[in-house]
């Protein structure tokens, strides 16, 4: 009980309860403040609360984007900086929304870029910085509702298609497991279970209305083909997508080497396509390069 409020919290094994109930006696005994907040001692909210969520996000992008793609880095900046404005003090009036959200996506969560920020945006990332509430208030069930409400909604308000706001909450899952092997945080404070399910519940259900019957297909694909600029390959393209099914990033990655044909005339007109790597388009300020994946392909 702190401050006429009961707190509870869930241990895997009754020993780890048992030893978190023995802190919480020791800091009792000691006459240690407790935080009516989080209804747990200061000593437990040390780390975080010396660390901004600002500071935390930059260090937690810098160790992971070795080990990421071009389209995982950006993915994880667009994250990053929804939960970031919304972690923020006040609005930033003197910046324009856009700008403020251009200096976090492109260039602070962003490792190979940020060096080299111009002025302006270098004002903005400052100003975030010193209004970046600290990663304590990861603690507040509060705050984290509002978290997960800003990263689950779009810009004009409307809610987010549901497989973005189950990848926004997996990029956020990982990085407070970061938190917590780096003692910043103590548990992971994201619903888990059915709570966190609950709101993105997804269907690979395709109403069949919406699919092309064959007649419509290939007058579609006849009129492509007859298109004057990159016709016949767009053609090429779209066909392969409709009669073998791979995915855009599957399809580009298809060389000539990689398709067999039948000799014409023949009486099995049955293909085979090798598919065996992906490039998806990500611009080249994501790669270590300095170039977009369509320009090295």
């Amino acid at each position: 009980m702190v401050a006429g409020k009961r707190w509870r919290e869930p241990f895997d094994t009754v020993a780890l309860a048992e030893g978190f109930r023995s802190e919480l006696i020791r800091a009792t005994g000691k006459g240690k403040a407790f935080v009516i907040a989080t209804g747990l001692p200061v000593s437990h909210r040390s780390k975080s609360t010396a660390m901004s969520w600002y500071r935390f996000a930059v260090g937690y992008v810098d160790a992971r984007s070795p080990q990421l793609g071009g389209n995982s880095r950006k993915n994880k900046a667009k994250t990053l900086t929804a939960t970031t404005i919304a972690l923020l003090r006040a609005k930033p009036t003197q910046f324009a929304p856009a700008a403020v959200r251009t200096a976090l996506r492109e260039w602070a969560f962003n490792t190979n870029r940020r060096p080299d920020a111009p002025r302006d945006v270098l004002a903005i990332l400052r100003w975030v910085e010193r209004n970046s509430l600290p990663v304590s208030v990861w603690e507040d069930p509060e705050k984290v509702d509002q978290v997960l409400l800003a990263i689950d909604t779009c810009l004009d308000g409307k809610q987010a298609a549901a497989w973005s706001r189950k990848r926004n909450r997996r990029i956020l899952n990982v990085a407070m497991k970061y938190a917590i092997r780096r003692r910043i945080l103590r548990v992971n404070p994201l619903p888990k279970g059915k709570e966190s399910t609950a709101v993105t519940k997804t269907t690979n259900a395709v109403d069949k209305r919406s699919l092309l019957n064959p007649e419509q297909a290939a007058a579609i694909l006849d009129w492509i083909r007859r298109r004057p600029r990159g016709g016949k390959r767009l053609h090429a393209f779209f066909a392969t997508l409709y009669y073998c099914g791979p995915r855009p990033e599957e399809a580009v990655a298809v060389r000539v080497e990689d398709v067999t044909l039948p000799v014409p005339g023949a009486d099995d007109q049955w293909c085979e396509l090798l598919i065996h790597t992906a490039t998806p388009e990500v611009g080249k300020q994501w790669t270590d390069r300095g170039r977009s994946t369509s320009d090295a392909i």
